[in-house]
């Protein structure tokens, strides 16, 4: 029977410990295993078993990756300590020295700085192509062996249209990654659009509550077989109670998503009116170029909502200096908002023109919308951008 992502959320991949019934998955606080019979030892190391020593594998990591596989309707998936380790795997797995990268240049500034080490240190070239040169992306692809995307884009909020992208990708037999995690499984499932590999930043949607870091990554059997030996091999591992902590937070992602993405909208719709704000991007807003894509692949604008401050540069780093309910930070996706300004914090570490060429001025403020009442937060950052409704 199938179920429904609220369903799966909740009971996908759990460990049901029928020792003592607990109803919840128990942390296994070991590093290693112990086996009654040299078989048995064996048995585990083939992964035919969860448990053999923690870097190859755990329970804990077992029961969340279940979930997300699930969560994806994909074949496996395999965690890392953080959303870049788990995107660096993907890169360790199947990316060799002379390969070359075609990516969108709309992604996260981190994904950025990663792949411009692998082109500086380990001779692999990356082409970047902008949005809105999408036109070009076929002959880009030639001879590449993958294609990196994400959306919505960070901080952007860009939607793209990702069975295009897997498709341009397999006709010049390159391979599509995708990072999902503003969307996160319960908005968009690339897999089931035509990606091969789909990561996310466990950290933010996922966990929920700012409390862990993670990344997950899934997709076929094959491809995650190698993704989790490059775990393994690089030792990127997370630990047993962040791995618990990061399945009781994916019980809830559908109702808090909801909830969130609920607020954002109304509070888009309110920052798009308000005198203190220039532009508000969210895909939820007809004003946003991608409003009708936004409409056919996610059905909602999501939790994150963009806007440019009146005054520039001034004018955001003073919002950012005069909330109090909404707190100043450099992540996302947790029960609190949040707010940070990219060009300091997430594409800091981009050269002005690569920050240009992603849309990032100097005046942008993401925020990441929680669980407060909709009146709190609009009256927060009215007080904030020194204006009175």
């Amino acid at each position: 029977m199938s179920e429904g992502p609220s369903t799966t959320s909740v009971h996908g991949g759990g460990h049901f410990d029928p020792a003592v019934g607990a109803a919840s998955s128990p942390i296994y606080r070991t590093s290693t295993f112990r086996f009654a019979t040299t078989d048995d030892l064996l048995a585990a190391a083939r992964g035919e078993r969860p448990g053999f020593y923690t870097r190859h594998g755990h329970p804990n990591f077992a029961a969340v990756e279940a979930k997300f596989a699930a969560l994806h309707g994909a074949e496996a998936a395999v965690l890392f300590a953080s959303g870049t380790a788990a995107f660096a795997g993907v890169i360790q797995a199947l990316v060799s020295s002379g390969d070359r990268i075609v990516a969108l240049a709309d992604l996260y500034g981190g994904t950025r700085v990663l792949l411009g080490e692998c082109a500086r240190r380990f001779g692999v070239r990356v082409e970047y192509v902008p949005l809105a040169e999408l036109g070009r992306l076929d002959r880009a692809l030639v001879g590449a062996r993958l294609l990196v995307a994400e959306g919505p884009t960070n901080p952007m909020l860009r939607v793209v249209d990702v069975a295009a992208l897997a498709a341009a990708a397999h006709a010049a037999g390159a391979a599509l990654v995708f990072d999902n995690t503003f969307a996160t499984p319960v908005l968009q499932r690339p897999l089931a659009l035509g990606a091969d590999l789909v990561w996310e930043s466990a950290t933010k949607a996922l966990g929920g509550h700012s409390d862990l870091l993670g990344g997950l990554v899934a997709g076929r059997a094959e491809l995650v077989e190698r993704v989790r030996t490059a775990r393994k091999v690089w030792g990127a591992v997370a630990d047993p109670e962040t791995a618990w902590l990061l399945e009781r937070g994916m019980k809830t992602l559908v109702a808090r998503l909801a909830r969130q993405s609920e607020t954002a909208a109304a509070l888009a719709r309110w920052l798009e009116a308000h005198p203190g704000v220039a532009r508000v991007w969210y895909p939820g807003l007809p004003s946003h170029p991608d409003h009708a894509l936004a409409r056919r692949l996610l059905g909602s604008g999501g939790a994150v909502v963009t806007f440019a401050c009146r005054g520039g540069h001034a004018a955001a780093r003073a919002l950012a200096d005069r909330v109090r309910l909404v707190g100043n930070a450099p992540s996302l996706g947790g029960v609190e908002s949040l707010l940070s300004l990219p060009v300091l914090t997430s594409h800091a570490y981009l050269t002005p023109d690569e920050r240009a060429a992603c849309g990032v001025t100097d005046d942008l403020v993401r925020l990441s919308v929680g669980l407060e009442e909709l009146a709190d937060l609009e009256a927060d950052l009215d007080q904030a951008m020194g204006a009175s409704r």
